[in-house]
This record gives structure tokens, sequence and C-alpha cells, in this order.
């Protein structure tokens, strides 16, 4: 069942034209600054009428690339310039492969204000513009075919736009946006067996917290977030930093083991009769001398120093082990690696473009 784009009623007729003309006094404005209409100068001037990024830095002396960067997400946002990009299989090394053009919406409000006709001007001055190797190389590299913009509209275009429509006011509409945008051109849909956070975030920058995109997207309906087949809980021995599914009970009591024969390995010499310590433990008296794991423990479970083993031998083995080795970490006392935590671990959530985000995909490819 097809979904609505926009989850709004029906605007009626006059609605709808207010809302044009609203739309087109809105692109003037963007067009009419002078940064952007600068850049739309340097699209129609370019001799594939596709600069990149590069290219419009170096007719642009006076402008940083993060300014003219920021002019183009206002070009794009408001639907007069696109960003267009060489598919996967078609990217060399070296060159580039995002570029920038008109949109038809862009053409067709240039050509209203009468400013289409300096087209020719615009090339014949580029044509005789001083330019370095390098820009020369930027400028003959591949471009995305000549398509028409209807053709060229891809379908992450389409979910960008709809993020924008229902998202566009919060400070993380962009890293939303890379974030479907990198899930589709990865084909990670609803069929796929999905990325956990960090595999997502290892393959993109974000400009604020990456949870918050994330969680977005989930409630838009456009990601699915889901736990795949399998245990929803994994045991890890952290020594051995393998899954130990099955087999918990036997690593922990191994781990209790060898956590004891260290302790008793440490010590100087055996327990002096009479007076429950340990000559290798003299530390315990007030004297500045090093604390040893024996008292470490006892302190810690507030036991005997004489009753450790037993006491670690007996009960819930996997809290003690565990709360033993925390409080072995946490003193002065090297705990090398003979012995570990058993620790319980929730199967990561994952995620992919949910069935909603690629009808919206689809319908935007047949727009």
């Amino acid at each position: 069942m097809a979904h609505n784009t926009t989850h709004r009623d029906q605007p009626d007729t006059t609605d709808a034209i207010d809302s044009t003309v609203e739309n087109q006094r809105q692109r003037l404005n963007v067009v009419t600054q002078e940064t952007r209409f600068v850049l739309i100068q340097n699209i129609l001037s370019h001799p594939q009428q596709l600069p990149t990024l590069k290219e419009f830095d170096y007719v642009n002396p006076s402008k940083s690339k993060s300014t003219i960067r920021e002019h183009l997400e206002v070009l794009i946002e408001h639907g007069i310039v696109a960003e267009r990009t060489l598919p996967k299989d078609q990217r060399k090394r070296d060159l580039p492969w995002r570029f920038y053009g008109l949109t038809d919406v862009g053409r067709n409000l240039l050509d209203e204000m009468g400013l289409l006709g300096a087209e020719g001007t615009l090339q014949d001055m580029y044509e005789r513009l001083e330019t370095t190797d390098e820009i020369d190389k930027y400028a003959q590299a591949p471009r995305p075919g000549d398509e028409s913009e209807d053709e060229e509209l891809t379908g992450s275009d389409a979910l960008a736009a709809y993020i924008r429509d229902q998202k566009g006011d919060l400070p993380s509409v962009d890293d939303q946006i890379s974030i479907v945008t990198a899930l589709y051109e990865e084909e990670i849909g609803p069929e796929s067996e999905g990325l956990t956070r960090n595999e997502i975030a290892e393959r993109l920058t974000f400009e604020h917290s990456f949870s918050t995109a994330i969680n977005h997207l989930v409630d838009l309906g456009v990601l699915e977030e889901f736990q795949p087949p399998g245990p929803s809980t994994y045991a890890i021995s952290e020594r051995r930093d393998q899954l130990i599914n099955g087999e918990v009970e036997e690593t922990v009591q191994e781990e209790i083991e060898r956590l004891i024969d260290d302790m008793v390995d440490r010590l100087d010499s055996p327990m002096r009769p009479g007076d429950g310590e340990y000559a290798g433990d003299t530390v315990i008296r007030a004297d500045g001398g090093r604390r040893t794991l024996r008292f470490i423990l006892a302190e810690e479970f507030d036991i005997r120093p004489d009753k450790v083993e037993s006491y670690l031998r007996e009960g819930n083995q996997l809290s003690k082990l565990n709360r033993a080795v925390d409080a072995i970490e946490e003193s002065e006392v090297d705990k090398g690696d003979d012995y570990g935590r058993v620790i319980f671990r929730h199967a990561p959530y994952r995620y992919r473009l949910s069935e909603f985000a690629m009808s919206l995909a689809e319908e935007g490819l047949r727009s």
C-alpha cells in the first residue's frame, strides 16, 4: 500500500496557488543573494554546467570552501541546484565524482528572470579564464549523463526531500539525510541484515548527535530498528575475548580458580599459625607497604583473609568473580591477564531502510 509522502491533507486550489507563489518568492530571494547568484553564474559558465566544489573554490578566491558549500546547500534546499554524483562503478581515483548543476526548476526561474540570455557570454568568459592543470583535469573529468532532470532524480533524492519536509527545522536534518543516502547507496533495504549503529557511524562523519539523527529516522518510519534472529543476550569471556553462550558456568568456575591461583602464587610464605595473617601480606598493617590480592578481596567482601578461597567457590560465583576483578582493578595491584570477568551484552539493534522508505524512493523515481 502506498504511503502518503507528506502525511497532510490535500490542500484546496487556493492554498496550492498561494503556496506556489510563496515558493517562487522564496526562490527569487535565494537566487538574488550576491554569493549564490555568483555560484549560479559559475554553473552557467562551466563547459559542462556541472562544476565541482574545487572549481567553485578556484573561481571564487575571496570565498572559503565552507562558505561556498553553505550557499550551495541553500540552493539545493530550495530546489534550484541539485548535487549529482557518478555511480560508484564509474568513479576513478584522483578524479571528482560529486558535481552541482541547475535543476529544471532553477533553469525555469532564471529564464523567467531573463538571465539565461547571458549564458553564452558567461561561457566565453570561462574560455578566457587562466586555469591550472589540476582545474583543467577537474573540468574534463567524466560527468553524470545528460538525462533530463526527471531522469536524474534518484531514490535518495526523494528520501532527502521527504526528510527535509518532515524534519527540516532540526539541526540534525543533514545528518539524517547522510545516513539514509548511505544506506540507500549500499542497498541496505528491508531484505538486508542491516547495520549496527557503530557500523553506520564508521561510514560517516556527523555534525550533530548521531543517536539523535538515528532516533528521528526511526520515528519517521524511514529506518527500521530490529534485533537479528538468535540470542538477545550474549555471554562473553573477557580474558578469552570469546562468546561463551552455553558454557557460562564452567567459564566462571575456571576464572575463579585462575584468580585464586594468582592470589596464592603472589604470597611470599604460608600463613603464620595463630595470627590469621600471611607473611607475604604484612602490608595490611599501617606500615605503608603494598597491599596484596587476598586482603583486597577480604576487604571487598568483608570476610576474614583466610576465608577468601572458600567464599569465592560458593554461592553466586559470577557476581563474585566480576566484583573481585573490579576491586582488583580499582586497587594499586597489577591484575595481570590470568583471569577476567564474564560479562553479558545485549545483541545490538540493527538498522535498515524500511518498506516505507523504499516506497518513497520508488515514487520519486517514477515522478
